[in-house]
């Protein structure tokens, strides 16, 4: 099998397909070190770049090509010599795109990156392999990311350090903007060359880096190399064997349900308006909760007064203090993650219901299984709620919760992932919100309840006036974090936001005694 990898540079090609390689026992074919390679061979020579006849000259006297490491990954040569470093630097960044342009050096280097892959499993990345290298591969993946965000990854790594794990030595603001003018120069020169320009194959998979980790990148790759196994010519026992092992992984990429096409147009501007009836799910999934038809924005309303009036009736509820915190956020730009301890049903209804009162939309992330119930999946979608198949890399509920931050709603989280419905249970916390929080731009703000269990115990009266009391915290910035990398970023948001959460629990506890 031949797994092809492309994209501009600082998507994370080489480091996605290492891994990958190493994952899968494949040998990793890194085209792009060959130009470099070759490259290097002509700056040591003191040869001029832009000379074609000189660099192919260059090219037929001189062999690029790989040695295996000690750790078992191959490494780019010149001549026998490793130079695995001296091809990432500055000079070579600026010219590899001049020699890669040279259709004679291209014919020579592709016939030898053909001959290396005979006969072998390989994961082979670069900028035409999907469509000029390896035309026929069986798995052709087209790696992009924003600019910006490739240019923050190159400035660390040309540092000594590494944006995938958040080893970041800590790189200046200049010296991003410095790499990410030479980057956007480069991509420009790699689209508009005339021999194999960089280009994404038609039946490649579009895979968006910009706020993926190094782990879910990885996991899709490999997921889509295992459906192409799984649907390839092996014997019945041998499918059997595979799918119970591959079949999540497909599923996951499945459901990422990626563009053909990059589109660089904002993202509300693509969606069609709603009708007055007959939308699907994934309109309601899709739009701003202010641009739903008018039958369904006065069927919210009116759910809204309902349910304030029959909650307060029955489970009194109070929002302590939340005042302040409602003005600062009517004044934001986006909207809010907000996290919350779960144990009943009642509190996210009051919560979406009082954030409605105040003139702010509120959109839970609910777990898909209860789509299984018609009538639920029916109000979910009407009330702007938003599912995620837990367990897996939901990239479009993501996204679409991305999305609705940008545009000013807000989004509700229950990290417990499932009602906590006994004190001492044993919860495994789900961490998402901080990852949607770092994509959106945006903080997460703690929220905690107590007194609401002990209206839905078991045996427990349908109607009883026990009250419910609610406590909202400040929200939490990445930039308050005091942490740079991303990795570290994500990680400390998910610890200081949970203990946040569990102080305003304990608060409410101590001002209301003998509430749980």
């Amino acid at each position: 099998m031949i797994i092809a990898i492309d994209g501009p540079a600082g998507s994370g090609k080489s480091t996605v397909a290492k891994l990958v390689a190493k994952r899968r026992g494949f040998a990793f074919l890194d085209t792009g070190a060959m130009y470099r390679t070759l490259t290097l061979a002509c700056l040591r020579a003191g040869v001029d770049v832009g000379r074609a006849g000189d660099v192919i000259a260059e090219a037929r006297s001189h062999t690029a090509g790989f040695e295996r490491s000690t750790s078992g990954d191959f490494e780019p040569t010149l001549d026998g010599e490793n130079v695995a470093r001296e091809i990432r630097t500055p000079e070579v960044d600026a010219a590899v795109s001049s020699v890669a342009a040279i259709p004679e050096v291209r014919e020579i280097l592709v016939a030898a990156q053909r001959d290396f892959a005979k006969g072998h499993d390989v994961v082979a990345e670069g900028r035409d392999i999907g469509t000029v290298v390896f035309p026929k591969a069986e798995v052709k993946v087209y790696l992009d990311a924003d600019p910006a965000e490739r240019a923050r990854r190159r400035a660390i790594q040309a540092a000594g350090g590494d944006a995938a794990t958040g080893a970041d030595p800590g790189v200046s603001a200049e010296a991003e903007a410095e790499v990410l003018a030479a980057l956007e120069a480069r991509d420009e020169r790699d689209r508009t060359r005339e021999a194999s320009p960089l280009a994404m194959a038609e039946d490649a998979t579009l895979v968006d880096t910009t706020n993926l980790t190094l782990d879910e990148t990885v996991e899709i790759v490999c997921a889509l190399a295992d459906m192409v196994a799984l649907s390839g010519d092996v014997t019945r026992e041998e499918r059997k064997e595979r799918a119970d092992a591959k079949a999540a992984a497909a599923g996951r990429v499945a459901r990422a349900a990626f563009p053909k096409e990059r589109d660089k147009t904002p993202y509300d501007e693509t969606l069609k308006p709603m009708r007055p009836f007959r939308n699907d799910f994934d309109d309601y999934y899709d739009h701003a909760i202010a641009d739903y038809p008018l039958p369904t924005r006065l069927l919210y309303e009116l759910i809204g007064w309902g349910v304030f009036c029959v909650t307060k009736l029955a489970w009194p509820w109070t929002f302590e203090d939340d005042d302040e915190f409602f003005e600062w956020l009517k004044a934001q730009d986006r909207g809010t993650v907000v996290i919350m301890n779960h144990v009943s049903m009642i509190e996210p209804v009051v919560t979406v219901t009082h954030f409605w009162r105040k003139g702010l939309r509120l959109r839970a992330i609910y777990k898909a299984e209860f789509n299984r119930f018609t009538f639920m999946h029916w109000v979910f979608t009407r009330i702007g709620c938003i599912p995620v198949s837990r367990g897996t890399s939901d990239l479009k509920a993501l996204r679409r919760a991305q999305h609705a931050l940008e545009r000013g709603e807000n989004i509700l989280i229950y990290p417990e992932g499932t009602r906590v419905r006994h004190e001492g249970d044993e919860v495994e916390t789900m961490g998402g919100f901080a990852l949607i929080a770092r994509m959106a731009k945006t903080g997460v703000t703690p929220m905690a309840v107590v007194g609401a269990r002990k209206d839905t115990a078991k045996g427990a009266p349908a109607l009883r006036r026990r009250h419910s009391f609610i406590k909202i915290g400040e929200a939490i910035t990445f930039g308050a974090l005091g942490v740079k990398g991303r990795k570290a970023q994500l990680e400390a948001m998910e610890v200081k936001a949970m203990e946040r959460m569990w102080a305003l629990r304990d608060e409410l506890r101590k001002e209301h005694p003998g509430e749980e």
